[in-house]
């Protein structure tokens, strides 16, 4: 090759120079790139492949990897006709790795580490050919490097035809230490006895043979049998074999697929067994809770399956969908109906694993062998949203019957389902409280197998009444198990289970694996090995008894890779909440995790998203600083993502110390790499708008309006997101027209003014029919009305904007603002409810719904207490809901409760939170009365009271003191005081001397 380049670019013969040399002279001098890569896709092409490379498809293999341009592998996958597996290349980091393998049966990933002829003009990946191009190998390869790292670690390697002289490949001899390693092999002729020594002191034993000669010996040396690394299912009968009308077996494809994909319920579904204490703490990943009826029935997921069931004529597809949050027994419920379908109805029933894929293929197999529909459940059906999509829409162009009946949390469904949704709207099911009846039957099982725990010595209709008082406003059913048979609140059960596991590598290990499965997928153990450094070989060794029944391990059978999860995604939540409690400690932590994930498996491109999400970061994190770490990493680690710069962008624009220009740059960045997205042409006419509203001078702020509506009209979709954007450009402009009329406003102003409010509130109803199923539009219209003064409007559009299914609890905050202000605590009361009873997790909801009862109540209540409880959790930053919390533990008499969450609120909000008391009372102090107590100390212009309610001395500002002079305050004094909170505490205001005797 280089002499041919040298010749053809150079003019030269004897060409001394190396390849890599030639290359870069030849590309230079005018020869330019993409000529130089056609002259070598000239020489490797035209081939036909040999037997080696077609001996090599009849075996099984982990993984395949290669330097060379050419497709002669390919070649011979396509020339086996006994090919075992499906050959897939993968030439760079963006593609959808584990996607497209279990999309295939029995596929073998090849990495194509150097490039390949047939994506030579790619201008992303190149052909590995100059030293230039050596340099930048990494650039879009990076995770191909990766992954045959993770292969290695792990795997048997054969090195075949070549001597180790490539320097990127020769790193995994000197990186992986082969102590720590299985054995490896390089096939090479020629080998002479210092090559076999100085390779085996690498731990690599040389076979002295070419390729041809190496594949010989496999072909004669390993039976057929023994040529497959997995093996079929057993060709006897199989359970769901009953529901066939044939003798037919079903294709090997079909076979396998129940082994990969599926599984078939039956009343002989194998199981591993679960203690019931297990059980009830959330760690059951099978079907032992189920047929060991460790469960109790919902009659949430009843309804669902009969309504399921419920078949019209020529209903080819039907979809049903269980929603309810995190710990609200989904699972359990869902496995539950797919049992009871399986076995008291006697339907064919199949549960889609974790990592299979609903292949078409199988079910129209499945119809052709049985003639009856099929019924498959999905759990975490986000995770699998578009493989669905296409198998509804595939099975119901082709008449094939099936029913979809699945589960998930409402924010995981509006988040990944969206297209799923619009296309196949699922009939929904909501899996809220416990019943009287459920809680009734949930305590005779706990009774049964002696779980009750700290409920157990009350009577029974005591044991029930506990789960229906905690139950309220849907609380999860998971925490509730928890803190009423252990005693204790759910955080604290969690944290002292993670300070208990020793050694600390084991406990910084679960933090790990629990920061990636609080998103819902496993963590996979190629991540986990980068980022902890920990094999898998090594957790079975070292780490599998501190971690026995708090880390679960499991199988993906498309790429053959183990991973992690635990008992819980809300359990992994928690820890990761309680171990990382500042911004720095969670910015470390997030960022450690991200450096270390593929984003071409899909559970890692999830676990980033997830966490890269802008306006989420900026509700987390106080300081934007340690947030912009994480995105800088994120973003290093997928530089040509432009998710993630669009989601920087948003956490500048989004964040109280967020800069508008940052976010503009960003945002650009995200076009420049994806510039047809309508997505990142709509975040820049966002930013506009917003850079708008902070201009100082009417030109600017329409020049910049003008800027955001250029962008917008560049969007030829019709789009919701695109027309919100244009609706709140008019609300914009109709509030800035209504802040500058002057008190006697001309006849011109009023009549702009008019005529803007009227141009909004047109293309707000006209929006409003277009999208009906948008809340936001309504939420618009009711910002306007609320500026405008006109509450009445106001509230009739949040109504229309809760009807209109909204996406995020704030019309329910707004419609409950504007009730308290206008009509009775009741009302404002019930638009809460009506709002947890959508989003039963949602902070600020409760931390309002508390505040409302509190107003009403004259003495601590649970209902009080939980709302208030449930406003905050281990880690954020809701130092509001943790302000007022301490408040009502110190009503409460709560004393010592109430000091320690003041302690933790004055130790971690930032120095500007709540330095003062308020000015006038609130919802707590109003109810306290008056104190009596006397003074310890005094200062120049504060001063310290003493009385016995508290453990510390109060303060006081000498601006508190009434009626008296602060010169004539003395030590001893008995004064009377009123009490108020700031960050710190209480603190003495309204402070009098010679009070009469109270305390």
């Amino acid at each position: 090759m280089r002499d041919k380049l040298a010749k053809k670019f150079l003019g030269t013969d004897g060409e001394e120079r190396d390849l890599q040399t030639v290359s870069e002279i030849s590309i230079s001098s005018g020869g330019g790139q993409p000529q130089v890569f056609e002259e070598v896709a000239k020489m490797v092409s035209g081939f036909k492949s040999s037997a080696a490379h077609r001996s090599i498809a009849g075996f099984m293999w982990r993984g395949i990897a290669t330097t060379n341009y050419d497709t002669l592998i390919e070649l011979g996958y396509s020339d086996n006709p006994d090919h075992k597996q499906v050959c897939l290349p993968f030439v760079k980091d963006l593609e959808p790795y584990d996607d497209r393998l279990d999309a295939a049966q029995n596929p073998v990933a090849l990495l194509k580490l150097h490039g390949c002829i047939d994506h030579r003009l790619d201008r992303d990946i190149p052909l590995v050919l100059s030293h230039a191009h050596y340099h930048r190998l990494s650039d879009n390869r990076k995770l191909l490097m990766q992954r045959l790292q993770d292969w290695a670690q792990s795997s048997v390697l054969i090195f075949i035809g070549y001597k180790l002289a490539d320097s990127h490949i020769r790193a995994l001899v000197y990186d992986i230490d082969p102590g720590s390693r299985p054995q490896w092999f390089m096939v090479t002729p020629g080998a002479d006895e210092f090559d076999i020594k100085d390779w085996a002191t690498r731990g690599i034993d040389l076979i002295p043979a070419t390729f041809g000669e190496f594949t010989d010996a496999l072909e004669r040396d390993i039976d057929p049998l023994f040529r497959s690394l997995s093996a079929l299912t057993s060709q006897g009968d199989q359970p769901y074999q009953k529901h066939f009308r044939t003798d037919d077996n079903g294709s090997d494809f079909f076979r396998q697929s129940i082994v990969d994909d599926l599984e078939y319920v039956s009343s002989g579904i194998p199981f591993d067994e679960v203690e019931p204490k297990k059980f009830y703490s959330g760690f059951d990943h099978g079907w032992c809770g189920i047929i060991r009826q460790l469960d109790f029935r919902r009659k949430a997921s009843e309804r669902m399956l009969y309504a399921a069931l419920d078949v019209e004529n020529g209903e080819t597809v039907k979809f049903a969908l269980l929603q309810g949050s995190a710990g609200a027994g989904k699972t359990i419920a869902l496995k539950r109906a797919a049992y009871d379908a399986a076995t008291a109805l006697d339907e064919m029933v199949f549960w889609l694993t974790p990592n299979g894929s609903p292949r078409l293929e199988f079910f129209s197999e499945l119809f052709s062998l049985t003639g009856k529909r099929a019924i498959l459940f999905v759990d975490q059906i986000s995770l699998h949203s578009e493989k669905i999509r296409k198998l509804l829409e595939n099975a119901s162009s082709r008449g094939i019957p099936i029913t979809i009946i699945a589960a998930d949390r409402e924010a995981d469904w509006g988040s990944y389902c969206q297209e799923l949704e619009a296309n196949f709207p699922p009939e929904v099911f909501r899996l809220h409280g416990l019943s009287e009846t459920e809680a009734e039957d949930l305590v005779d099982l706990l009774s049964r197998h002696q779980c009750l725990g700290m409920l157990k010595n009350q009577e029974k209709d005591q044991q029930v009444a506990a789960f229906l008082d905690a139950d309220r406003s849907d609380r999860q059913l998971l925490v509730a198990l928890h803190e009423l048979t252990l005693g204790k609140p759910f955080e604290k059960i969690i944290l002292e289970e993670y300070e208990r596991i020793l050694p600390s590598a084991a406990q910084r290990l679960y933090l790990d694996i629990s920061t990636m499965h609080q998103f819902g997928v496993a963590a996979r153990a190629g991540a986990i090995s980068r980022i902890s450094g920990v094999r898998f070989e090594d957790f079975e060794s070292d780490f599998f008894e501190p971690l026995r029944d708090i880390v679960k391990v499991t199988t993906n059978k498309g790429t053959g890779d183990r991973g992690y999860e635990c008992r819980h995604s809300r359990v992994a939540r928690i820890v990761f909440g309680v171990a990382c409690e500042n911004d720095e400690a969670k910015a470390s932590q997030l960022s450690r995790i991200i450096s270390g994930l593929d984003a071409g498996f899909s559970s890692d491109a999830r676990i980033i998203q997830d966490i890269c999400r802008g306006r989420d970061i900026a509700n987390q994190f106080s300081s934007i600083v340690p947030a912009r770490e994480i995105f800088e990493m994120a973003c290093e680690t997928s530089p040509n993502s432009a998710f993630l710069f669009q989601q920087a962008a948003i956490l500048e624009y989004s964040h109280r110390q967020g800069s508008l220009v940052a976010a503009e740059a960003l945002a650009k960045q995200a076009r420049e790499k994806d510039d047809n997205n309508h997505i990142y042409i709509h975040t820049l006419a966002e930013i506009a708008r917003r850079q708008a509203i902070d201009a100082d001078t009417r030109v600017r702020k329409d020049q910049l309006r003008n800027q955001s509506r250029t962008f917008l009209n560049e969007i030829w979709l019709k789009n919701a997101r695109k027309d919100l954007t244009f609706c709140k450009l008019l609300v914009d402009e109709a509030i800035d027209l209504l802040l500058a009329l002057s008190d006697e406003p001309k006849e011109h102003e009023i009549i702009d003014f008019d005529a803007k409010v009227d141009d909004a509130l047109e293309r707000l109803q006209r929006a409003s029919q277009d999208y009906p199923d948008h809340a936001e539009f309504s939420a618009e219209e009711a910002r306007l009305w609320e500026r405008l003064g006109e509450s009445s409007k106001a509230k009739s559009a949040l109504e229309k904007a809760i009807r209109a299914r909204p996406r995020n609890a704030g019309v329910y905050l707004r419609l409950a603002k504007l009730q308290k202000r206008e009509d009775t605590a009741a009302k404002s009361i019930e638009a809460l409810q009506d709002g947890l009873k959508k989003f039963p997790t949602d902070k600020t909801l409760h931390l309002q719904m508390g505040l409302r009862l509190l107003e009403l109540s004259d003495s601590p209540s649970q209902d009080v207490e939980f709302h208030l409880r449930s406003s905050f959790s281990a880690g954020d930053h809701n130092f509001d809901a943790r302000f007022y919390y301490a408040g009502y533990l110190f009503w409460a008499g709560r004393v010592e409760e109430s000091q320690q969450l003041f302690e933790e609120v004055d130790r971690r909000s930032n120095r500007e939170y709540r330095t003062t008391a308020p000015r006038y009372e609130d919802a707590i102090t109003m109810k306290l009365g008056k104190f009596s107590g006397t003074i310890e100390s005094k200062k120049e212009r504060f001063f310290f009271v003493r009385y016995g309610g508290y453990p510390k001395a109060l303060f006081g500002h000498w601006r508190s003191l009434k009626d008296d002079a602060y010169d004539l305050l003395a030590v001893s004094d008995p004064v009377a005081f009123r009490i108020r909170f700031n960050r710190k505490g209480p603190v003495a205001v309204e402070v009098k001397k010679n009070p009469s005797a109270r305390t």
